[in-house]
């Protein structure tokens, strides 16, 4: 559907629909537009939607909208609850309506603007940092405990809030709710635009667009492109030369990244991708909730390698220790934190080689820009 026909949800419209619907005939609607959890990992909703159903069994059952917005450089559900909070509101109570539930939810960072809604819906401030927007680490919040990851299965929709099956979307996937009753196509994403741009700023774009499109709607590249940072700190770095790639759930992860926190980034020529990579798991090593191994230690790990390489001090087999590192983040980490963290990894080995070449084999930085931030190598006993 071309854009300029797409339905879009910052337009401000909420448009009728049935509301005498069952919740069989809402999951059956939602089920048949395809409309996929906006959220960042791309899950169809109406398949939560009927889990947490089937496992309320007539009990408590909860929705939380998650408008926490992780990524402070991608405000899409401030954006969204600023230019079109009806339909976030209306969302919320339709999925209450096909899920059972009593209890609604809306949970913010602690310095966004709440809707005036009333005390229909309850809104919940987390306590801060990129791991407070995880969906169990959102629900120890709501159970006055730290904003740590948790094991899973079992899921939120099998045991979440007080271990009774809860529904937890984004803002932005509740938000198409309406739009889908009343017969629309969910075919826009919100997108964050970040970077050497001339128009930084949130904007709505149809799935399938181009990155490159993407960046020309921004106003386009200032300077010379040198890759595109897509899915905010734990997406990948892509080159310049992918700038054919279509912004979807699917095209995304076949090239090595995913939408995750919704921001693509355009990077300049001058920028030094290997010291992009290390301030990317500098911030993870300090935002990580500690509780898995692999993610506390591997992302702490991963950091050093990259400081001593921009640093003057890196060797060829730090290459591959990296590649391991990014499989076992990538393999065992708890949650989506550290699990997604190693496309960043991978996508600067693979697209940009010689960044690293030069670093290691010529001991000094491409662009010129690195500065020395280690002293000493990161080694431990054992290294491949």
């Amino acid at each position: 559907m071309p854009a300029s026909t797409a339905t879009r949800v910052l337009d401000g419209r909420v448009p009728a629909y049935d509301e005498a619907l069952s919740p069989d005939e809402i999951i059956a609607r939602v089920e048949a537009s395809g409309l996929r959890g906006r959220g960042g990992a791309g899950f169809p909703l109406a398949r939560k939607l009927a889990a947490v159903r089937a496992n309320g069994a007539g009990g408590d059952t909860f929705v939380i909208a998650n408008a926490y917005d992780a990524d402070p450089d991608s405000p899409l559900s401030r954006a969204l609850l600023q230019r079109n909070p009806d339909a976030v509101r209306e969302g919320i109570e339709i999925a209450a309506a096909a899920v059972g539930a009593r209890r609604r939810f809306l949970y913010l960072r602690p310095d966004a603007e709440a809707p005036d809604w009333g005390d229909d819906i309850e809104v919940v401030r987390g306590t801060g940092g990129f791991m407070g927007g995880e969906e169990t680490a959102l629900l120890a919040v709501l159970e006055s405990r730290r904003a740590m990851a948790r094991q899973r299965p079992p899921y939120p929709a099998q045991q979440g809030l007080g271990l009774r099956p809860t529904l937890i979307s984004s803002a932005e996937s509740l938000a198409w709710l309406p739009y889908v009753l009343s017969g629309a196509a969910a075919t826009t994403k919100l997108v964050s635009v970040t970077g050497s741009v001339e128009r930084p700023g949130v904007y709505e774009v149809t799935l399938g667009t181009t990155l490159g499109a993407i960046l020309d709607q921004a106003g386009g590249v200032t300077g010379t492109l040198k890759g595109i940072h897509v899915g905010g700190p734990t997406g990948g770095i892509l080159a310049a030369s992918r700038t054919s790639t279509s912004y979807g759930f699917d095209e995304l992860k076949a090239a090595g990244t995913h939408v995750g926190s919704g921001q693509v980034r355009a990077i300049g020529g001058g920028v030094c991708v290997v010291n992009e990579a290390s301030k990317l798991f500098a911030y993870l090593a300090q935002e990580t909730c500690g509780i898995c191994v692999p993610c506390r230690v591997g992302t702490a790990r991963v950091t050093g390698i990259l400081q001593g390489i921009t640093s003057g001090l890196g060797r060829n087999e730090d290459l591959p220790w990296l590649d391991e590192l990014a499989g076992h983040l990538n393999a065992f980490s708890l949650c989506g934190f550290g699990i997604s963290s190693a496309s960043i990894i991978r996508t600067t080995r693979a697209e940009f080689p010689e960044d690293y070449r030069v670093h290691i084999e010529e001991g000094r930085c491409p662009t010129g820009t690195c500065s020395v931030t280690r002293a000493r190598r990161y080694e431990t006993m054992v290294q491949p």
